[in-house]
């Protein structure tokens, strides 16, 4: 069996205080993107579970968040079957693009297809919220409004301010580096300030058909921009060129990223950026995945 796991930008970050357990409740709108880790699944004799990545230099042990996904599977269906799994990454580690959440996201809904478990969404949904706040989302492969820590999902219709479904492309920067997320988030709460209101006028749509209206925002930006000045000149470069619609950094970075109207705007777009960051910069033209997957 093999599954394709896409990354997310976050087109909305707002961080809304800190909770009694010492995270930050968020309010988050995430999107998935074209750009997606690979994985594959094999038969393996029972009671073997191993691990194998290409692509990146990531542990494949009992700490890898993969391994940690396909252990919940066989504690709650109680199988004793084996598998081999075979992970090719392709979403930059450390990047704000949430690739080990989508990795771990997609092990636990194709493992109980492939064992043939039978696990509720209910029973997947509280599994994936053990692994990591953004796990839960990538279960419903769609646009959602994150809440809580971001395990809290609801999912929403994105459109454009006159209402249209929403068709944007995007490119992805990342500059070989991470950013780690506690420290962004300590960052933050010594100095709260909150993150520029971006131009482009988006809608989000809940299943209820209420609409809200609301412009792309980072709050963690500042904090983050104010030690890597690298990403806060890449999000301005971006954010100056012809047919940008909007630029953000996603999550608590490294990636920033400029929305465009087309594809074929980013992959233009890729061309002179290249030349700009210079050859080593990872850059990547996608679609927002803006409808249901």
């Amino acid at each position: 069996m093999q599954v394709r796991c896409p990354a997310k930008i976050n087109l909305l970050l707002r961080v809304l205080g800190r909770r009694p357990d010492e995270f930050h409740a968020l309010e988050t709108l995430m999107c998935p993107v074209s750009v997606h880790d690979e994985l594959t699944f094999e038969p393996a004799a029972d009671g073997e579970l191993s691990l194998r990545i290409e692509g990146a230099d990531l542990p494949a042990g009992e700490d890898n968040l993969v391994m940690r996904a396909a252990r919940l599977v066989r504690q709650l269906s109680g199988t004793r079957r084996g598998v081999k799994i075979f992970l090719r990454k392709h979403i930059p580690v450390g990047g704000g693009l949430a690739g080990g959440s989508s990795d771990a996201a997609h092990t636990l809904t194709a493992l109980n297809e492939f064992w043939q478990c039978a696990l509720t969404v209910p029973q997947l949904d509280a599994a994936a919220a053990t692994l990591g706040s953004d796990v839960n989302f990538f279960l419903h492969r769609q646009p959602a409004l994150c809440t809580g820590r971001g395990e809290l999902v609801q999912p929403v219709a994105l459109q454009a301010a006159d209402g249209r479904p929403l068709r944007l492309g995007a490119l992805l920067v990342h500059p070989g580096f991470g950013v780690p997320t506690p420290w962004a988030f300590q960052t933050y709460a010594a100095n709260p300030a909150v993150g520029e209101a971006g131009r482009l006028t988006l809608r989000q749509v809940a299943a209820d058909g209420a609409v809200t209206e609301f412009k792309p925002r980072n709050d963690l930006e500042p904090a983050v921009f104010g030690k890597y000045l690298w990403l806060a000149e890449a999000k301005a470069w971006l954010a100056a060129q012809d047919g940008v619609l909007d630029s953000l950094m996603s999550g608590s970075g490294a990636t920033v990223f400029a929305l465009t109207a087309h594809r074929e705007d980013a992959e233009k777009l890729a061309q002179s950026a290249q030349k700009y960051f210079g050859p080593e910069t990872w850059l990547h033209p996608i679609d927002l995945l803006t409808a249901p997957q």
